[in-house]
């Protein structure tokens, strides 16, 4: 009896080691959350044991969620994440100043990495890794490079406005519904795939092709599986049993072999050009001007032309940037535009005053790039809008170590106690609400939720923290977006030749709200039936209410200017319309 009782005992013992090696990690975050300091800090009452305060922060832009926390909780409070766990989320900027310039002591979490990775970022991305990937990428993204960019944004811009012409040269002056949202996905995308790494999408011209494909494959399945992924950061076992379709290998090959291909294609046109040794030396030369000078082509050299190893691209690096520049270069710059469009859609008489500039530049001006980049109304909107709709809305970090963060602003805890600083031991985590700081009444006045361009005549004085226009909708740090410039440039041209030849209104009852998947993406909210809504109703209020769309009313400037501002008329009467 004694001997099975002993046999019994060793093999619990066993048992739970193995449950403790597997879950190690669970076990790890259990016990940081519950030694955190943070749960000293006010917080609002958890929705759900698993989920705590999550859902109701992905619905934050809709529900203006935060500015209630705020005005409840004071600038610094805590919420609750993944299994009631305490998080920090500030809207000080001594704070987000210490965070952001602090890259080694708060870095992105385990399972944010883990997530972009999946969703085809790769492990060795800007995007998911901590090192200095980064500073490497610097060449590929100068003032100097972005603009040899240029004329691959002008072309796809181009072909937009011809697209959106064709569509409304039968409609006799009158609006056309049209959801911008897919079109400017489309022309981005050719435009990162050109600009990005000398790749053929051919979106716009409505070709199906084997990468984006891929891509999308990836992206979209990866999205489904966000919970699982988290899930996985805190319990790898269950990596072991993804579900592993047979597209998504085919898929991630597909990726995987046109990569090397492109970052090959690139080493070799740069070893005959430079003349080298080795297996190159017998092949044809290629002319000097027909060098690829895609990004993808910057970073090809530097990883061969630096002098030391360190700061050299190893290929796998290479090849996790091409994907990067998808998930980064046409996501968040086509949720910028179709923002930007909604925002000056609502707003008439901006609009207006933005095509008046944009229309005393000629657009055969032999300096049309410096123009645009000089012109000072067409950036104060941009401004605005990247400023009230931040493609990126709230973003992490974990803390690597103990550290006391600093508060401009001192905040009362749970407690009663008045702080200066916010204690967080390693492993707590902290929620940067970028959209929140850039909405701050605190900071931007009164007006803060409204779209008001002029207001970067004379910004508030307070502003501080950011990498570009002091306000977070780029970051911040070592860290911040190095494709700003990228972003911006993209975004002049094309609202130059869109606005300046299209008008833009919306349709009268359609309410946009806001979903967080990656980037903010607009959806149309759903109906509320009514005894009067007649039974006829048209699918492009109210269609799909699932789908990411942003149905907006457009017609050429020639027709707006012969038939009269019918878009500022009280009654909304927009005339017949059809929706593409």
């Amino acid at each position: 009896m004694l001997y099975l009782d002993a046999r019994f005992l060793a093999c619990l013992a066993v048992g739970i080691l193995v449950v403790a090696y597997v879950l190690r990690d669970l076990i790890v975050l259990l016990a940081t959350q519950y030694f955190s300091p943070l749960k000293a800090l006010r917080s609002p009452p958890s929705q759900s044991f698993l989920f705590g305060n999550l859902r109701e922060m992905y619905q934050q832009e809709n529900t203006g969620l935060l500015f209630d926390w705020e005005d409840t909780y004071g600038h610094t409070y805590a919420y609750r994440g993944f299994l009631g766990g305490y998080r920090l989320i500030t809207t000080d900027l001594a704070a987000i100043t210490h965070i952001l310039a602090h890259s080694e002591r708060f870095q992105k979490p385990d399972f944010v990495r883990e997530n972009l990775a999946t969703m085809g970022a790769g492990s060795e991305s800007v995007l998911t890794t901590e090192s200095d990937v980064h500073t490497r990428q610097a060449p590929a993204f100068t003032a100097a490079h972005i603009r040899t960019l240029h004329p691959i944004f002008w072309d796809k811009a181009a072909e937009l406005l011809e697209r959106w012409t064709h569509l409304a040269n039968d409609q006799k002056g009158l609006y056309l519904s049209v959801d911008v949202l897919p079109w400017l996905s489309k022309a981005t995308l050719d435009a990162i795939g050109l600009a990005g790494f000398g790749y053929q999408f051919n979106a716009l011209a409505g070709k199906n092709d084997e990468l984006a494909d891929a891509y999308h494959l990836i992206f979209s399945t990866a999205r489904k599986l966000a919970l699982r992924t988290i899930l996985e950061t805190w319990i790898p076992l269950l990596r072991r049993f993804r579900p592993q379709s047979e597209a998504m290998d085919r898929a991630r090959a597909h990726l995987t072999r046109i990569g090397v291909e492109l970052i090959e294609e690139r080493k070799l046109i740069m070893a005959v050009e430079m003349g080298k040794d080795g297996p190159y030396q017998n092949l044809p030369e290629y002319p000097r001007q027909t060098r690829p000078r895609d990004l993808l082509s910057v970073l090809a050299v530097q990883s061969n032309m630096a002098s030391f190893a360190s700061q050299r691209m190893t290929t796998p690096e290479v090849l996790c940037q091409i994907s990067t520049f998808l998930i980064a270069g046409y996501e968040t710059t086509a949720s910028a535009l179709t923002w930007c469009l909604y925002a000056l859609a609502h707003d008439h008489a901006a609009q207006h005053r933005l095509r008046a500039a944009l229309q005393a530049i000629p657009g055969d001006s032999p300096t049309l790039d410096d123009d645009i980049a000089k012109l000072e109304h067409l950036d104060w909107v941009v401004r605005e809008a990247l400023r009230l709709h931040a493609p990126v809305t709230w973003t992490m970090r974990v803390a690597m170590e103990v550290d006391d963060v600093p508060v401009d602003n001192p905040f009362t805890d749970r407690w009663g106690a008045v702080c200066n600083s916010v204690r967080v031991n390693k492993g707590d985590i902290i929620t940067v609400p970028i959209q929140a700081i850039n909405k701050s009444k605190r900071i931007w006045g009164e007006d803060a939720h409204s779209f008001r361009p002029e207001r970067w005549r004379n910004p508030p004085e307070s502003i501080k923290s950011g990498l570009w226009s002091n306000m977070l909708t780029f970051l911040g740090g070592s860290r911040g977006c190095i494709g700003y410039r990228f972003a911006l440039a993209e975004m002049k041209i094309f609202l130059y030749t869109l606005v300046r030849n299209f008008e833009f209104a919306t349709e009268k009852g359609v309410v946009i709200e806001k979903v967080f998947n990656i980037v903010a993406r607009p959806i149309v909210k759903p109906a509320i039936p009514t005894a009067a809504t007649p039974t006829n109703t048209r699918p492009t209020t109210t269609s799909a209410p699932s789908s990411n769309m942003m149905p907006l009313l457009i017609r050429p400037v020639e027709a707006f200017s012969d038939i009269g501002n019918a878009a500022d008329s009280p009654d909304g009467n927009y005339g017949e319309m059809r929706f593409v």
